[in-house]
This record gives C-alpha cells, structure tokens and sequence, in this order.
C-alpha cells in the first residue's frame, strides 16, 4: 500500500475585475481604427481604377477584333504582336480557321436549317460516326468531350461563326443581355454567311431582343431579313439522348 496521499486540488484563482481602458488607449484605438478604415477606403478605390482599366483595355482589344475568351470548336489561334497604347508589343490571339473542324461546324448548321434537326437529335448524329466529325476537346485536360445537346446549342448560338467577334455574353456566370455586347464585324474569316445563321435563330426560338441584334451584326436590312416559317415543334426530328 502507498505511503503517497492524495494532493489537494488548488482553489479558482481570484476574478480580477475588469480594467477600464487607459485614455491614451482608446486614443490609440480610435486613431488606429480610423487610418484602418481610410486605408480599406484607399484600396478599394485603387481596385475599382485598375478593374476599370483592365474593362477599358479589353472592350478596346474586343473592338479591334482580338480573341479574348477560349478559342471556338471550329477555329484555332493565330497569335500575332501588336504594339499597345504605351507602345510596348503585346502578344494578342485572333481567330483562324481550322480546316479539320470548321467542315462539323457548317454541318451542324445544315442540319438544323435543312434538315430541321434540334440541338438533340444533332448531337446523337454526331456521336454516332465519331471517325467523320471530331469531337470536341477539353481546354483543361486535353480529353475528348463527347457531342451533347448543351454543346450543339452553345454552337447554333454563337455569332462567332459569322466572322464577328463578340465579348461580353456574361458576366459572372450569368448571360448579359444582348444590347450591352461588344461587337466585332469582319474579325476572321467566317465559317457560315449571316442569312443561315439568322435562320438557325429562328430555328432554336431565339429571342425577339438577340433576333433584332443578330440582323444588325449580320448586316442584314430588317425589310429583307430572312423570315423563314420553322416547322413545328413536333414535326422537328429528335434524336435519343
């Protein structure tokens, strides 16, 4: 048996009561809590300036016809220098055509002008013969992405094909109406003429809004613009997802 006896535990320390602050720290305090704020206010305000600048340089790069954003099935880039506002040569990327996968394209729309496919029925067209149309590949990976109906109708959508640059089509993830885009007409060299992709619009039930833009960029007159009669939706051929 041990010799050793319990130790008795030691009683709560005392509750000190509570310090008012000194004057000169809640002169330092308010002092340090107003520059904090002057400084957040200074940093803000230098961020709006250069994210200002930054729309500014890009709205101008979009204008002259430059390739801002991915590059589209259907086109690859061509880089080229072009010296900037300060005169210092930048890289920049303009659309060229590829003439592996530019041919898919012009198919794409053929089918739903002529041959009044929907976005459906054309991609189960396009995954059923994958050695004749080349399937998209994956800008992260570099892995073939197969044909869907997503990607059919991101296709029949896009002024791009025309040979006009657009930017500007969302903004944080959500679509931006059609008004507020900044165009290019004549960028690169178009895969489709304008009237076919005016009609692949109508076709896909486009807004009235992104019909009247599409004339403009197309250049189309409004008295002379294409105004076909698209069959109804349940004559439209489908294909199984």
């Amino acid at each position: 048996m041990s010799d050793l006896s319990p130790i008795a535990a030691l009683p709560p320390a005392p509750t000190l009561p509570a310090r008012r602050p000194s004057w000169w720290w809640r002169l330092t305090h308010r002092r340090a809590t107003r520059l904090q704020a002057q400084q957040a206010r200074l940093l803000a305000d230098h961020h709006a300036r250069t994210t200002e600048r930054a729309r500014a340089a890009q709205l101008d790069l979009a204008r002259a016809g430059f390739s801002l954003g991915p590059v589209p099935f259907g086109y690859r880039p061509l880089r080229v220098t072009v010296p900037d506002s300060n005169g210092r040569h930048r890289r920049r990327i303009r659309l060229t055509f590829d003439p592996l996968t530019a041919p898919t394209v012009a198919l794409i729309y053929q089918w739903c002008v002529d041959d009044l496919l929907d976005p459906t029925a054309i991609a189960h067209r396009l995954r059923a013969e994958p050695t004749w149309y080349p399937t998209r590949i994956d800008p992260t990976t570099r892995n073939p992405r197969p044909w869907d109906t997503r990607a059919v109708a991101r296709i029949l959508t896009n002024p791009v094909y025309t040979g006009a640059t657009i930017w500007g089509r969302t903004h944080g993830g959500q679509p931006v109406p059609p008004d507020r885009w900044v165009i290019c007409r004549h960028a690169h060299e178009p895969i489709i003429d304008a009237r076919t992709f005016y009609r692949a619009q109508v076709m896909t039930r486009a807004s009235r809004e992104a019909l009247d833009l599409f004339i403009t960029i197309a250049e189309i007159p409004e008295s002379d613009a294409p105004d076909p009669d698209p069959a109804p939706e349940s004559s439209r051929r489908r294909g199984i997802e």
